[in-house]
């Protein structure tokens, strides 16, 4: 048994189960996205059984990955194929991210370090 903070003790089959479920997600929405400029349909199929076993097991992706999810439809962005991306200039330079299934837009601040 693992102590957790929250929760009290959780079992490490479950910890297990959690761990193996982000490889899982992580490799399901890598494939999507190599997938998806071949075969749309099997990338979005693969992108929605990815989003179901985060959901059920409740995990994270790591931020390299979350940028491929529309945060209006939960659908699969791939820029050039399902999204198109625009830089946008004033004070700061945005990085616009736009759904072509639902035209939700992501905006994103470009750091100039």
């Amino acid at each position: 048994m693992v102590k957790s903070f929250l929760h009290g003790p959780i079992p490490v089959k479950t910890r297990r189960a959690k761990e193996n479920a982000a490889s899982l997600v992580a490799f399901l929405t890598k494939s999507a996205v190599d997938l998806s400029h071949t075969d749309p349909a099997m990338a979005r199929e693969q992108a929605a059984l990815a989003r179901k076993v985060k959901l059920r097991f409740n995990v994270r992706l790591d931020p390299s990955l979350t940028r491929f999810t529309c945060h209006g439809c939960k659908g699969l962005l791939v820029p050039g194929v399902s999204a198109r991306v625009r830089l946008g200039h004033g004070k700061q330079a945005i990085l616009r991210v736009t759904c072509t299934n639902c035209g939700h837009v992501n905006r994103r601040i470009i750091n100039e370090a």
